[in-house]
């Protein structure tokens, strides 16, 4: 197989109605994890990188990594910058090799949104790199934990509005549409309330595959039903990230006084990212397509 983009996985997701997990690849023992995952079950992949999260890992380092692994993977990986927030940072992505961007104008006005995504657009489809926009404000941050965390989560957000949905993938030629329904970054203060018949109308309404941030710490049943929903891209980090943290602190509790050297907690977190990365596969239905 080769590097891909979104647009050539998520219309298949479309079509056929299964999740492709986007996950956050900030080290290469996290991706190798999550490509050996995608391999073993003939599954899609999305590896972003998201800046905010990793922000000691350079764009021109991490972004490099990906397109490697991914162009030796056996299966379809697309390459993108998670959140760039600005034609530079895009720019500078695509120069590194990505096969996909997303732009994140969420926070601007609605004209601004529309005039800086179509820019991006412009300059990524001239040389065949795919681009996710967003439309309406998702709350929370994958980036901070705590109390950080928590005001994140409770900061307002603006769902999508379906008649906004249409005009802007009209008028800025987008191939995927980030959109907000009660989805959060990072981490869900209480019960999460998500609007699935606002998706279902946004899905009938536009043609591109839509997207879910802020897809991980659901209850596990809840995944078929937003894909079924009309959702085919589901970013998932925190969760798993979570996760890997408490896996790496019982192997260095049992490894007790003789201690681990770093290499085992290398081996350990690839074993980790793959493992994680079937069960949550299951979940989005994607196993088997490829």
């Amino acid at each position: 197989m080769s590097l891909v983009g979104i647009k050539e996985l998520l219309t298949e997701a479309r079509r056929r109605r299964y999740g492709v997990l986007s996950l956050l690849g900030g080290n290469m023992d996290m991706v190798l994890g999550q490509v050996a995952a995608a391999e073993a079950l003939r599954a899609p992949l999305i590896l972003a990188f998201n800046q905010e999260v990793t922000p000691q890992v350079p764009l021109e380092i991490a972004m490099p990594m990906l397109v490697n692994i991914a162009q030796r993977a056996e299966v379809p990986v697309a390459t993108t910058l998670d959140h760039g927030d600005s034609l530079e940072s895009v720019v500078r992505a695509i120069r590194l090799g990505t096969s996909s961007v997303m732009f994140d104008g969420s926070t601007l006005p609605y004209e601004d949104n529309v005039r800086q995504t179509r820019q991006v657009v412009q300059v990524a489809h001239a040389v065949g790199v795919s681009v996710e926009a967003e439309l309406g404000s998702i709350a929370g941050s994958a980036a901070e934990t705590g109390a950080a965390a928590a005001a994140a989560a409770e900061a307002k957000s603006a769902f999508t509005d379906p008649r906004l949905a249409v005009d802007f993938v009209n008028r800025t030629g987008v191939d995927a549409l980030a959109i907000s329904f009660g989805n959060v970054h990072g981490t869900y203060q209480g019960e999460p309330r998500l609007d699935l018949d606002l998706v279902r109308k946004i899905h009938s309404l536009v043609e591109i595959p839509l997207v879910m941030h802020g897809a991980s710490g659901l209850a596990d049943e809840e995944y078929p039903r937003i894909v079924a929903s009309g959702i085919s891209k589901i970013c998932y980090y925190t969760a798993m990230g979570r996760r890997a943290a408490d896996d790496i602190l019982r192997m260095l509790t049992e490894a007790g006084e003789g201690g681990a050297v770093y290499h085992q907690i290398i081996s350990e977190a690839i074993s980790f990212f793959r493992a994680d990365t079937e069960k949550v596969m299951e979940l989005v239905g994607c196993i088997g397509v490829v």
